[in-house]
């Protein structure tokens, strides 16, 4: 059976015959967060050091973790495949 984290569907879902393409590595390598979602999550942050967040913040706050952790391992992977790509060229 496949790996069932997050990050594991999420490369299924956009990659599903297997090997991500290099143009779907570049495209992921493209995404961030928009301005007012950083500003938010910063925002977030520290009312979180302050021990300040209501329930539904902490949840929003574990949404963008959740997402920005997906991201950094879809980016690393991308990252992985181009750089393995360049040295084989």
């Amino acid at each position: 059976m496949p790996v069932t984290t997050e990050a594991a569907i999420w490369e299924r879902v956009i990659h599903p015959r297997g090997k991500m393409s290099k143009q779907t590595a570049r495209a992921i390598l493209a995404l961030s967060f928009p301005a007012d979602d950083q500003q938010r999550m910063r925002e977030l942050s520290a009312k979180n050091k302050e021990g300040a967040l209501s329930a539904e913040e902490e949840l929003e706050l574990d949404h963008f973790c959740r997402v920005g952790r997906t991201l950094t391992i879809l980016k690393s992977r991308a990252r992985k495949l181009l750089n393995n790509d360049r040295w084989r060229e």
